[in-house]
Protein backbone atom coordinates (compact mmCIF):
# COMPACT_ATOMS: atom_id res chain seq x y z
CA UNK A 1 0.00 0.00 0.00
CA UNK A 2 1.46 3.52 -0.67
CA UNK A 3 0.75 6.41 1.16
CA UNK A 4 0.52 9.36 -0.64
CA UNK A 5 0.32 13.17 0.74
CA UNK A 6 -1.12 15.55 -2.22
CA UNK A 7 -0.97 19.59 -2.31
CA UNK A 8 -2.26 22.07 -4.39
CA UNK A 9 -2.05 25.93 -4.09
CA UNK A 10 -1.65 26.50 -7.57
CA UNK A 11 -5.72 26.80 -9.09
CA UNK A 12 -6.32 29.20 -6.69
CA UNK A 13 -7.11 27.37 -3.97
CA UNK A 14 -5.73 25.60 -0.84
CA UNK A 15 -6.04 21.88 -1.25
CA UNK A 16 -4.42 19.00 0.49
CA UNK A 17 -5.34 15.28 0.18
CA UNK A 18 -4.37 11.75 1.64
CA UNK A 19 -4.37 9.06 -0.43
CA UNK A 20 -3.81 5.29 0.34
CA UNK A 21 -3.32 4.25 -3.00
CA UNK A 22 -5.87 5.86 -5.52
CA UNK A 23 -8.28 6.06 -3.24
CA UNK A 24 -8.85 9.08 -1.21
CA UNK A 25 -8.53 8.73 2.53
CA UNK A 26 -9.30 12.53 3.18
CA UNK A 27 -9.25 15.88 1.65
CA UNK A 28 -10.23 19.76 2.34
CA UNK A 29 -10.44 22.33 0.14
CA UNK A 30 -10.14 26.25 0.51
CA UNK A 31 -10.95 28.23 -2.38
CA UNK A 32 -9.12 31.51 -2.79
CA UNK A 33 -5.64 32.45 -3.63
CA UNK A 34 -4.85 34.30 -0.27
CA UNK A 35 -3.51 33.65 2.65
CA UNK A 36 -2.00 30.70 1.06
CA UNK A 37 1.44 30.60 3.27
CA UNK A 38 -0.15 30.90 6.79
CA UNK A 39 -2.88 28.49 5.73
CA UNK A 40 -1.18 25.29 3.91
CA UNK A 41 0.69 24.05 6.74
CA UNK A 42 -2.20 23.95 9.33
CA UNK A 43 -4.84 22.46 6.82
CA UNK A 44 -1.99 19.30 6.47
CA UNK A 45 -1.77 18.93 10.60
CA UNK A 46 -5.51 18.50 10.83
CA UNK A 47 -5.83 16.00 8.38
CA UNK A 48 -3.14 14.25 9.92
CA UNK A 49 -5.24 14.19 13.01
CA UNK A 50 -7.88 13.66 11.12
CA UNK A 51 -6.48 10.10 9.86
CA UNK A 52 -4.43 9.66 12.76
CA UNK A 53 -1.48 9.51 10.64
CA UNK A 54 2.14 11.05 11.09
CA UNK A 55 4.25 11.86 8.12
CA UNK A 56 6.03 8.93 8.90
CA UNK A 57 3.58 6.64 7.48
CA UNK A 58 3.76 7.89 4.18
CA UNK A 59 5.90 7.03 0.75
CA UNK A 60 5.73 10.02 -1.20
CA UNK A 61 4.32 13.30 -1.28
CA UNK A 62 2.91 15.18 -4.74
CA UNK A 63 2.40 18.14 -5.75
CA UNK A 64 1.31 20.91 -8.84
CA UNK A 65 4.35 22.28 -10.14
CA UNK A 66 2.47 24.28 -12.83
CA UNK A 67 2.59 26.21 -14.81
CA UNK A 68 0.30 28.48 -13.29
CA UNK A 69 0.49 31.43 -10.59
CA UNK A 70 3.63 32.05 -10.06
CA UNK A 71 3.33 32.67 -6.14
CA UNK A 72 1.22 29.80 -6.02
CA UNK A 73 3.82 27.37 -7.52
CA UNK A 74 6.48 28.70 -5.13
CA UNK A 75 4.17 28.08 -2.07
CA UNK A 76 3.82 24.58 -3.34
CA UNK A 77 7.01 23.56 -4.04
CA UNK A 78 8.80 25.43 -1.04
CA UNK A 79 6.39 23.28 1.04
CA UNK A 80 7.42 19.84 -0.47
CA UNK A 81 10.54 20.64 -1.18
CA UNK A 82 10.74 21.23 3.17
CA UNK A 83 8.54 18.47 4.00
CA UNK A 84 10.29 16.05 1.63
CA UNK A 85 13.70 17.04 2.66
CA UNK A 86 12.85 16.74 6.70
CA UNK A 87 11.35 13.64 6.10
CA UNK A 88 13.22 11.95 3.33
CA UNK A 89 10.29 11.78 1.30
CA UNK A 90 9.97 11.08 -2.54
CA UNK A 91 8.37 13.70 -4.50
CA UNK A 92 6.03 13.96 -7.53
CA UNK A 93 5.51 16.89 -9.34
CA UNK A 94 2.10 16.39 -11.62
CA UNK A 95 1.50 19.17 -14.29
CA UNK A 96 -1.13 21.59 -14.28
CA UNK A 97 -2.19 21.36 -17.42
CA UNK A 98 -2.58 17.62 -17.60
CA UNK A 99 -4.47 17.49 -14.31
CA UNK A 100 -6.58 19.99 -15.85
CA UNK A 101 -7.55 17.72 -18.87
CA UNK A 102 -7.35 14.47 -16.88
CA UNK A 103 -9.82 16.03 -14.72
CA UNK A 104 -12.31 16.77 -17.29
CA UNK A 105 -11.38 13.10 -18.90
CA UNK A 106 -11.99 11.61 -15.11
CA UNK A 107 -14.92 12.80 -14.18
CA UNK A 108 -17.04 14.19 -17.45
CA UNK A 109 -15.92 12.10 -20.54
CA UNK A 110 -19.57 10.02 -20.17
CA UNK A 111 -21.83 13.86 -19.84
CA UNK A 112 -19.97 14.86 -22.76
CA UNK A 113 -19.95 12.19 -24.96
CA UNK A 114 -15.86 12.15 -24.96
CA UNK A 115 -15.24 9.35 -27.52
CA UNK A 116 -12.24 7.99 -28.79
CA UNK A 117 -9.67 10.45 -30.62
CA UNK A 118 -11.14 13.33 -28.75
CA UNK A 119 -8.28 16.37 -28.39
CA UNK A 120 -8.50 18.31 -25.18
CA UNK A 121 -6.73 21.29 -24.70
CA UNK A 122 -5.60 22.61 -21.37
CA UNK A 123 -5.64 26.55 -21.21
CA UNK A 124 -4.69 28.74 -17.69
CA UNK A 125 -4.53 32.41 -18.00
CA UNK A 126 -1.22 33.30 -18.08
CA UNK A 127 -1.30 36.91 -17.67
CA UNK A 128 0.86 39.21 -20.10
CA UNK A 129 -1.66 38.47 -23.00
CA UNK A 130 -0.86 34.96 -23.34
CA UNK A 131 -1.96 31.41 -21.98
CA UNK A 132 -0.24 28.12 -20.76
CA UNK A 133 -1.58 25.62 -23.28
CA UNK A 134 -1.01 21.96 -23.31
CA UNK A 135 -3.12 19.31 -25.46
CA UNK A 136 -3.77 15.37 -25.18
CA UNK A 137 -5.86 13.18 -27.00
CA UNK A 138 -7.89 10.26 -25.65
CA UNK A 139 -6.32 6.93 -27.29
CA UNK A 140 -7.54 3.16 -26.13
CA UNK A 141 -9.36 5.29 -23.00
CA UNK A 142 -6.66 6.61 -22.30
CA UNK A 143 -5.35 10.16 -21.95
CA UNK A 144 -2.00 10.40 -23.96
CA UNK A 145 0.14 14.12 -24.48
CA UNK A 146 0.42 15.42 -27.58
CA UNK A 147 2.08 18.22 -27.42
CA UNK A 148 5.09 20.19 -25.16
CA UNK A 149 3.26 22.61 -22.76
CA UNK A 150 3.82 26.20 -24.53
CA UNK A 151 2.79 29.68 -24.01
CA UNK A 152 0.23 31.05 -26.51
CA UNK A 153 -0.96 34.53 -27.51
CA UNK A 154 -4.05 35.77 -26.40
CA UNK A 155 -6.42 35.22 -29.41
CA UNK A 156 -4.83 32.14 -30.78
CA UNK A 157 -6.68 29.80 -32.12
CA UNK A 158 -6.90 26.44 -30.70
CA UNK A 159 -7.70 23.26 -32.40
CA UNK A 160 -9.49 21.02 -30.01
CA UNK A 161 -12.87 19.25 -29.01
CA UNK A 162 -12.63 20.23 -25.91
CA UNK A 163 -10.81 23.32 -24.13
CA UNK A 164 -10.32 23.16 -20.15
CA UNK A 165 -9.19 25.80 -17.85
CA UNK A 166 -9.69 29.49 -17.26
CA UNK A 167 -7.47 30.20 -20.02
CA UNK A 168 -10.49 29.51 -22.66
CA UNK A 169 -12.10 32.66 -22.76
CA UNK A 170 -8.71 34.44 -24.06
CA UNK A 171 -8.34 31.46 -27.52
CA UNK A 172 -10.47 31.16 -30.21
CA UNK A 173 -11.73 27.69 -30.89
CA UNK A 174 -14.47 25.34 -32.22
CA UNK A 175 -14.49 23.61 -28.86
CA UNK A 176 -16.36 23.56 -25.87
CA UNK A 177 -14.97 26.19 -22.99
CA UNK A 178 -15.42 24.27 -19.63
CA UNK A 179 -13.96 25.54 -16.43
CA UNK A 180 -12.89 23.42 -13.60
CA UNK A 181 -10.23 23.19 -11.02
CA UNK A 182 -8.80 19.67 -10.05
CA UNK A 183 -7.78 19.06 -6.16
CA UNK A 184 -5.18 17.62 -4.25
CA UNK A 185 -6.80 14.65 -4.67
CA UNK A 186 -7.11 14.76 -8.74
CA UNK A 187 -2.86 15.27 -8.15
CA UNK A 188 -2.70 12.32 -5.86
CA UNK A 189 -4.58 9.77 -8.38
CA UNK A 190 -2.22 11.04 -11.44
CA UNK A 191 1.06 10.77 -9.11
CA UNK A 192 0.03 7.56 -7.67
CA UNK A 193 0.25 6.28 -10.97
CA UNK A 194 3.54 8.04 -12.32
CA UNK A 195 5.35 6.98 -8.52
CA UNK A 196 4.56 2.98 -9.24
CA UNK A 197 5.54 3.54 -13.23
CA UNK A 198 8.66 6.05 -12.32
CA UNK A 199 9.64 6.23 -8.39
CA UNK A 200 10.00 9.81 -7.40
CA UNK A 201 12.74 12.21 -7.01
CA UNK A 202 14.34 13.95 -4.30
CA UNK A 203 13.27 17.32 -2.52
CA UNK A 204 16.26 19.39 -5.26
CA UNK A 205 14.88 17.91 -7.85
CA UNK A 206 11.42 18.78 -6.66
CA UNK A 207 11.26 21.59 -9.35
CA UNK A 208 8.83 23.92 -10.54
CA UNK A 209 8.01 24.61 -13.71
CA UNK A 210 7.28 27.78 -14.85
CA UNK A 211 7.29 28.09 -19.22
CA UNK A 212 7.46 31.80 -18.41
CA UNK A 213 11.37 31.90 -17.79
CA UNK A 214 11.17 35.64 -16.46
CA UNK A 215 8.13 35.26 -14.00
CA UNK A 216 10.32 35.36 -11.21
CA UNK A 217 12.84 38.33 -12.29
CA UNK A 218 12.15 42.23 -11.02
CA UNK A 219 10.42 44.75 -13.28
CA UNK A 220 13.79 46.35 -14.47
CA UNK A 221 15.33 42.52 -15.05
CA UNK A 222 12.46 42.25 -17.71
CA UNK A 223 13.39 45.75 -18.85
CA UNK A 224 10.28 47.23 -17.81
CA UNK A 225 9.91 50.38 -16.16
Amino acid sequence: MTKLLALDTVFEQCSVAILDNDMVLAETTIAGSRGQTETILPMIDELLKETKLSLADFDVLAFNRGPGAFSGIRINTAVVQALSFAHELPCVGVSSLYALANAFFVHRKTTHNLGENAIIASCIDARQNEVYAGFYQVKNDKLVTISDEKLLAYGSEVVADFVIGNGGEFVQTAGKKITLNPTASDIGKIAYVDYLNNGGVTAKNALPVYLRHNAWKTLAEQGKK
